[in-house]
């Protein structure tokens, strides 16, 4: 029996599709690759913004690459972003479920934010949310408290094994001018609590949480921008005003997840805007 040979011109029509088709592929690789890498640069220092803020990055969540950054090395206070990592670590290590109610020595520290009340009773769930949505130093207390200052440890021994080795913290809240860290720790730290504990910049996303006594409102003062996907700031005197926030931007045509740490502002709000629309320029 003869096998049938194909017509003559079905070779040649084979190869161009072949060709146009590895094209195609190419060319999307190519526009994609684009897409991605327009903002990895580092920013030449004559395309710096100006602000208050004395160290500041910013950096794509999902590759690691710095877009910009000014002086990120250098070991300052962090103030009440210490909480946000404070959050993970119940989280990884704690049951959430279960309860305790408030003491004296919980209500000594600085501040009344989350308006925690002798014996109140709470689930560590509950404490999470007036710990990063109103910045109870409070409720950092009830967390080293029930935990025999554990969390604290466990916070440093994670820094230290994420490679954040600027990192050091004193207690939950940030209260101290011990906990201190660098713009790019903080970049580490934020990436590791986003991906593995998303739940911490979930309830920080949120603009109120009604309590069993009482509701807690968000005073984070870049919350309410839109594509924030979580974050949290701070003040001490030492620190001056802190952030570290995930926002989604889309810039070009592409949906960047962007982190913004920024310490020793002035004027976060500012400061932020002033960044977050260089960026968007820059790349546009």
């Amino acid at each position: 029996m003869r096998r049938r040979t194909p017509p003559p011109f079905l070779i040649p029509v084979v190869v161009i599709f072949a060709i146009i088709f590895s094209l195609s592929v190419y060319v999307v690789q190519h526009i994609e690759s684009r897409a991605t890498a327009v903002l990895a640069p580092l920013l030449r220092s004559d395309q710096a913004p100006i602000l208050s803020a004395p160290q500041y990055l910013v950096f794509d969540v999902n590759t690691g690459a710095v877009v910009t950054s000014h002086d990120s090395e250098t070991v300052v206070p962090i103030a009440s972003i210490t909480k946000l990592f404070a959050a993970s670590m119940m989280m990884s290590g704690y049951d959430l479920q279960a309860t305790t109610s408030v003491t004296w020595s919980d209500l000594e520290g600085e501040g009344a934010a989350g308006r925690l009340a002798f014996v109140q009773t709470f689930s560590y769930r509950d404490i999470l949310f007036q710990l990063l949505i109103e910045s109870s130093n409070d409720a950092a207390k009830v967390l080293e408290r029930v935990t025999g200052g554990e969390v604290v440890t466990k916070m440093n021994t994670w820094a230290s094994e994420t490679g954040a080795s600027n990192t050091k913290f004193v207690d939950a809240s940030g209260i101290g001018d011990g906990n201190v860290s660098t713009a790019s720790d903080l970049k580490l730290l934020m990436t590791d609590v986003f991906k593995n504990h998303p739940h911490v910049f979930d309830i920080t996303t949120l603009p109120q949480y009604i309590g069993t006594y009482t509701g807690w409102l968000n005073n984070n003062p870049v919350a309410g921008g839109v594509g924030f996907r979580g974050g949290k700031h701070g003040y001490t005197t030492a620190a001056n005003r802190t952030l570290v926030a995930v926002f989604s931007d889309n810039i070009n045509g592409h949906t960047y997840t962007l982190g913004y740490v920024i310490l020793g502002s002035d004027d976060l709000a500012t400061d932020f805007a002033k960044l977050r629309s260089f960026i968007t320029n820059y790349a546009s």
